[in-house]
C-alpha cells in the first residue's frame, strides 16, 4: 500500500468517524450515579479494575447461548493454535486443509465466513475473501476464548448469522516483573519457543509476548487414492510474532488500553492427496493489528472507545502463479456508552465507522474500498427479580445505502435457583466480499450481488444443580436459522466461475453441553466435559444459476452429528486428561452422493507441575494424540496426521 495513499485514507476515516464520536461522547457526559458498585442477584456486571472488555459480551447477551474454552486448557496448550483448540474444545465446526492448511470456523451449520472472529472486540474477518485462518492465531496470545451462539447482527453487525468467536488476551494486576518461558517439541520437526516478560504497579501494566515456531509436517499416511504408503510433502510452516500490551491508570475513572500484534507467517501449500503431481504453493502472510481502548467511569455510566487499525499483506506463488500480491487494510472506531437506571434497568448505545480497502492485481486498476457507518443500540430490564428482557437495533449506512434495520430480541427467566430458561430472536445479514464483487480474470465476480440475510431463533435452558462436592453444568439449546440470497459461486457455459445469491438455507438442530466438577480439597478434583450437537442445514429454495438437484440437500462439509467430551483428573501435582472428538459424515457435494467418512480421535495428556518456590513455577505438559492412529481427513484430499506426540516445558516466575 502506498504510503500516500495510506495517509489519504485514514484521514477520510477519521473525518467520517467524527461525528459518530462526538454524537456518542457527549452522550457520555450526562452525570448519573456510580455504576462501579451494581450488581443484581449476586451477579457482577462490571468489570476488573484492570481490564476494558467488551459490555455488549458481558451485558446484552442473557439470551444467547454463550460458551467458554476453560483458561487452564488454554494455558497448558500454549504450543496450540486456535483452530487445535476449537477443534477439541468447542461446538465450532473446523475446517481444515491439512494440519498446516487454511482452517476457517462453522458454527450451526452456516458458511465460515458467517462465523466472525473478534479481537479486543475488533472484527478480524478478511475484506478481501471474509474469513480468517485459524492456524494463523496462536494461542500463546489468547488468555480468553468465548463463543457466541446465533445470529447476533443488532450487537455486532455484518457476517454474525450463524454465530461470533470472541478472543482478549487479558492484563491482571501485578506488582514487579513477571514473566514465562516456554519451549515446545513435538512430532514431525514441529519446535516453538515463547516468552513472555510483565512489569507493573497499581496504575501501570507492560506485557511483551512473543513466539517462534517452525515444523515439518512431513507425517506418514496412507494414501486412500493412490492405494500405497506416501509422505506428506510441502507442508511446512514458520510463524513468528510479538504481541505487545500497555496498560495505564489515567484516573480513578479513566483507563487506557494499548495493544499491537505483529506477526509473519510463512506456510507451504500441500496438494490435494490425488493429484498425479506434487504442489510447490507457498504463502507468506504478514499482518498488523493494533487496538486503542479508552474506559471512563462516571456516576452511573460508562463509556467505552476504541479505534483499531489492522493491516493484512499476503503473497501466494505455486507453480503456475508467481508473486501474487494481496494487500488490504481495515481503520475502525467505535464508541459506546452503558447506562444504569435505577437497579434493573441498563441502556447501550453505541456507533461505529469502519473502512476497508484492498489492491489486489485481479481487481483492476482502482483499489476497491467501502465505508460502513452504524448506529446501534440495546436495552435490558429486569421483571420480577425472574424475567430479564433484553431488545436491541442496528442500522448501517454502508456508502451511500442504508441496510435493512436490525432487531433482536431474548428473553432469560430463572426458573429456580438452579434452573434458568432463554429465548432469543433476531436477524442478520452479510456483505458480499471484495472477491465477490470484483474478481476478474479465469472467474468473475459479480457487482450487483446482494447481501446475504437471515433470521435466527433460540430456545434453550440451562442447569446448575449441586449435590456435596459435585458442581454440575448443563444447556439444551434448539435452534433454527434461515439465510437468504445465500451466495455461491457456479459454473457457467463459457468455463469462467462467478458468484450468484442462488438458494435460500434452513439450519436448524440441538446443542447440549455438560460440566461436571467433584472437588474435595485443593489437591484433588475431577472434571468430566462433553458437548453433542445436531445439525440439520439444507437448502429449501434454488433460484436462476444453482443446480436444482441440490434442494433439499444437506450443505457440504457440514456434518449431521458432532461430539466431543473430556476429562481431566488432579492429583496433588499431577494432572491427567483425555479427551475425545467424534465427527459424523460429511457431504462433499452439493448433490450429496460423495461422503467424507466420520471420524474419531483420542488424545491422552500428563501435566506436572514443580512450585520451587513462592516466586518460580515449573510445568512440564505431555500430549499424546490420536493414539489409535485413526486415519481419517477433515476435508477431502487433504490428510491429517497419525499418533504425533507433544512436550511443553513451562517456566513461570513472579
Amino acid at each position: 500500500m502506498h504510503e500516500w495513499q495510506s495517509y489519504y485514507l485514514i484521514n477520510l476515516t477519521l473525518r467520517r468517524s467524527l461525528s459518530v464520536w462526538l454524537t456518542i461522547g457527549l452522550c457520555g457526559t450526562l452525570p448519573l450515579t456510580s455504576l462501579a458498585q451494581f450488581t443484581i442477584d449476586d451477579t457482577i456486571k462490571v468489570l476488573r479494575n484492570v481490564e476494558i472488555t467488551d459490555s455488549r459480551l458481558q451485558l446484552f447477551s442473557e439470551g444467547s447461548q454463550v460458551s467458554e474454552i476453560l483458561p487452564q486448557v488454554t494455558g497448558y496448550a500454549a504450543a496450540s493454535n486456535l483452530s487445535q483448540l476449537l477443534m477439541k474444545y468447542s461446538a465450532v465446526n473446523v475446517r481444515s486443509y491439512g494440519i498446516s492448511g487454511l482452517s476457517t470456523a462453522s458454527l450451526r451449520g452456516s458458511g465460515s465466513n458467517h462465523t466472525p472472529v473478534f479481537w479486543e472486540g475488533i472484527n478480524l474477518q478478511s475484506s478481501m475473501n471474509g474469513s480468517l485462518d485459524l492456524t494463523l492465531m496462536p494461542a500463546f496470545f489468547l488468555d480468553e476464548i468465548s463463543l457466541q451462539h446465533g445470529s447476533l447482527g443488532a450487537i455486532y453487525g455484518a457476517g454474525t448469522l450463524g454465530g461470533a468467536i470472541h478472543l482478549r488476551s487479558s492484563l491482571e494486576p501485578t506488582s514487579g516483573l513477571s514473566g514465562k518461558l516456554f519451549q515446545q517439541l513435538g512430532s514431525f520437526g514441529d519446535q516453538q519457543t515463547g516468552v513472555q516478560l510483565q512489569y507493573g504497579n497499581q496504575q501501570s501494566i507492560m506485557r511483551v509476548r512473543a513466539f517462534y515456531r517452525s515444523a515439518e509436517n512431513d507425517f506418514p499416511y496412507n494414501n486412500i487414492y493412490r492405494v500405497r504408503p506416501e509422505q506428506r510433502q510441502n507442508a511446512g510452516i514458520n510463524q513468528k510474532g510479538v504481541l505487545a500490551e500497555f496498560y495505564q491508570k489515567i484516573s480513578p475513572q479513566q483507563n487506557i488500553e494499548i495493544k499491537y500484534w505483529l506477526q509473519d507467517n510463512y506456510v507451504e501449500i500441500p496438494g490435494v492427496a490425488a493429484a498425479s503431481t506434487s504442489n510447490q504453493g507457498t504463502q507468506t502472510d504478514l499482518f498488523h493489528r493494533m487496538v486503542v481502548n479508552w474506559m471512563l467511569n462516571r456516576a452511573n455510566h460508562q463509556i467505552r472507545a476504541r479505534t483499531a487499525f489492522l493491516g493484512h499483506r499476503l503473497v501466494y506463488n505455486d507453480n503456475i502463479i508467481e508473486n501474487s500480491l494481496n494487500e488490504a487494510i481495515s481503520w475502525i472506531s467505535e464508541v459506546e456508552s452503558t447506562f444504569y437506571f435505577g437497579d434493573r434497568q441498563w441502556l447501550l448505545v453505541g456507533g461505529n465507522h469502519t473502512y476497508e480497502q484492498a489492491e489486489v492485481s485481479n481487481y483492476g486498476v482502482q483499489p476497491p474500498q467501502r465505508h460502513r457507518t452504524a448506529l446501534f443500540a440495546s436495552y435490558q430490564t429486569q421483571f420480577h427479580e425472574r424475567l430479564e428482557t433484553t431488545l436491541g437495533l442496528r442500522e448501517t449506512l454502508i456508502d451511500e445505502e442504508w441496510s435493512p434495520i436490525l432487531p433482536s430480541l431474548s428473553l432469560a427467566y430463572s426458573a429456580g435457583k438452579h434452573w434458568k430458561l432463554r429465548s432469543k430472536i433476531a436477524r442478520s445479514y452479510n456483505l458480499p466480499t471484495f472477491n465477490d464483487l470484483y474478481w476478474s480474470g479465469l472467474s468473475q465476480g459479480n457487482p450487483n450481488l446482494q447481501p446475504e440475510s437471515g433470521w435466527g431463533a433460540d430456545l434453550g435452558v440451562e442447569v446448575q444443580p449441586e449435590f456435596d462436592r459435585w458442581k454440575l453444568q448443563g444447556s439444551l439449546t434448539a435452534f433454527s436459522n434461515w439465510f437468504n440470497n445465500w451466495l455461491q459461486w457456479v459454473p457457467h457455459e463459457n468455463s469462467q466461475w462467478s458468484p450468484v445469491n442462488v438458494q435460500r438455507v434452513w439450519s436448524r438442530g440441538l446443542e447440549a453441553t455438560a460440566n461436571a466438577r467433584y472437588e474435595v480439597e485443593n489437591d484433588f478434583s475431577f472434571r468430566l466435559w462433553g458437548l453433542y450437537s445436531y445439525t440439520r442445514s439444507t437448502k429449501e429454495e434454488i433460484k436462476a444459476g444453482g443446480n436444482p438437484a441440490a434442494l433439499y440437500k444437506q450443505l457440504i462439509y457440514t456434518p449431521f452429528h458432532q461430539g466431543k467430551a473430556s476429562a481431566l483428573l488432579h492429583y496433588y501435582r499431577w494432572e491427567f486428561g483425555s479427551t475425545v472428538n467424534i465427527i459424523g459424515p460429511q457431504f462433499t457435494d452439493e448433490t450429496n452422493n460423495q461422503i467424507l467418512p466420520s471420524y474419531a480421535t483420542t488424545d491422552i495428556s500428563l501435566v506436572y507441575r514443580w512450585q520451587i518456590n513462592n516466586s518460580h513455577q515449573l510445568t512440564v505438559n505431555s500430549s499424546l494424540n490420536n493414539i489409535f492412529n485413526h486415519e481419517y481427513e477433515v476435508r477431502q484430499g487433504f490428510p491429517m496426521p497419525g499418533r504425533n506426540y507433544q512436550v511443553n516445558i513451562i517456566y513461570q516466575f513472579n
